[in-house]
């Protein structure tokens, strides 16, 4: 499934390719400049409360310029992208009165879509939630090189945030069809008595309702970032071309799904968005990288994001895909006699050294003779990661499905909004912490 990007442009596309040859000139004399990069963003917020509902809006727009000598990298970032802003960022490069000569036309407004406070609000009220902030975010982008340039879209997002103590956030692109499960998954009511398994424990655990892209993202997606593969920590560049998951195990980050929260038309150096396989028939076959790990690792670019204008790119993901299997859920769990189904995570990480995983289990059920019984407290789950991809039974659900709880990731206390899709996952053995 994939969604239109959006066909209007945000920027004038003939400012942008005046701005390309400006950046051309002095070259020879001057190699540093790598890009410059404009962005703006709307950010509307509908505040939900028992006694009072209010609408904030916030609309930002920066530009940032990366430049590059034989000791270091640099970025020098301005709010605004009006000339003169263009023109200090590239200070020596561009005559200010030159550059005023050619203004560019006014973009087109960041507007979220008609009626959307309305259409909130009817959602907010089907559910259980009291006090909650609903999100809507928008962004679009340009990344100016010498003498080239490219537009980048991203999908409209919506964020659920829910004040209630243990309530998770839930993310989403705007016209995602599965939007309507959203009021079910809020109105779950907790289960009042409930089983927490001993630590030390080592347990088959089934992960199911779109937990184990949770899974992929950490064991896999994290780790063959190329700024971590770079740095000699990750388990499975030592492994690449070995075997390390089932022979149905396929799992690939994929920008071109625009119903998932991480996809974009480029990634924020301007390459274009093509799927990368990461995992084909188990074995570790592709990486994540910016233009500079790839070039230290050899690599192809495409995934240097920014989390902000102000902020250099680095490696990260944007969606997560694990193709379905051809196993009925239910069965999975019928064959089980004991075990535990994981359906909701609160958290998740992974430490490239020690090659171990943490998962926090906030719902989920024991299994005993292919039957859920006792409800499950919050607990964690570990183990390592080579370990559990080895342990994941080959058998996947027919069922494919979003994760909405986690997909907005955290890196270095930065973060982007990623997305994960996965079919129901059997693991053989994990361990309660």
């Amino acid at each position: 499934m994939t969604n239109m990007q959006p066909s209007e442009p945000a920027f004038d596309h003939r400012w942008l390719e005046a701005l390309a040859q400006w950046c051309s000139r002095g070259q020879e004399a001057d190699a540093g400049l790598i890009d410059l990069y404009i962005e703006r963003r709307l950010e509307l917020r509908l505040h939900v409360r028992r006694q009072a509902r209010w609408v904030e809006e916030c609309r930002t727009e920066g530009a940032a310029v990366r430049t590059r000598t034989e000791s270091r990298h640099e970025i020098v970032a301005a709010t605004g992208t009006s000339p003169k802003t263009i023109a200090q960022l590239l200070s020596g490069r561009i005559d200010t009165r030159e550059l005023h000569l050619l203004r560019p036309l006014p973009p087109p407004d960041l507007d979220a879509p008609r009626n959307w406070k309305d259409t909130v609000e009817t959602w907010v009220d089907a559910t259980s939630v009291g006090d909650a902030t609903v999100l809507i975010l928008e962004r679009r982008a340009a990344v100016i090189r010498p003498g080239q340039w490219q537009e980048i879209h991203t999908p409209l997002l919506i964020r659920l945030e829910a004040l209630a103590p243990g309530s998770s956030s839930l993310l989403a692109t705007w016209n995602h069809a599965g939007l309507t499960q959203w009021a079910a998954l809020v109105n779950e009511c907790p289960q009042r008595r409930v089983w927490r398994p001993s630590g030390g424990d080592q347990l088959p655990v089934i992960f199911t309702s779109g937990t184990a892209g949770v899974l992929m993202h950490e064991l896999v997606g994290h780790l063959l970032e190329g700024d971590v593969i770079s740095d000699g920590g990750s388990p499975l560049e030592r492994a690449e071309a070995s075997i390390v998951g089932p022979p149905t195990l396929t799992v690939i980050d994929d920008p071109t799904r625009f119903d998932l929260p991480g996809a974009f038309s480029s990634d924020d150096e301007g390459v274009l968005a093509e799927p990368i396989h990461l995992l084909s028939g188990g074995v570790v076959c592709g990486a994540l990288c910016d233009g500079l790990t790839a070039s230290q690792l050899d690599r192809a670019p495409g995934r240097g994001r920014r989390a902000a204008w102000n902020q250099a790119p680095v490696p990260r993901m944007s969606n997560v895909v694990v193709p379905p299997g051809h196993t009925d859920p239910e069965a999975l769990e019928n064959d089980l006699k004991n075990g535990l189904v994981v359906t909701r995570l609160s958290g998740a990480s992974v430490d490239p050294r020690s090659g171990q995983v943490i998962l926090r289990v906030e719902q989920g059920w024991e299994i005993r003779h292919g039957r859920r019984r006792r409800a499950l407290a919050p607990f964690e789950l570990g183990g390592d990661v080579l370990g559990i991809l080895r342990s994941i039974e080959p058998d996947f659900g027919d069922d494919p499905t979003p994760d909405w709880r986690l997909a907005w990731c955290l890196k270095a206390g930065l973060p982007l909004p990623t997305g994960a899709e996965a079919p129901t996952m059997l693991v053989r053995t994990m361990e309660v912490v």
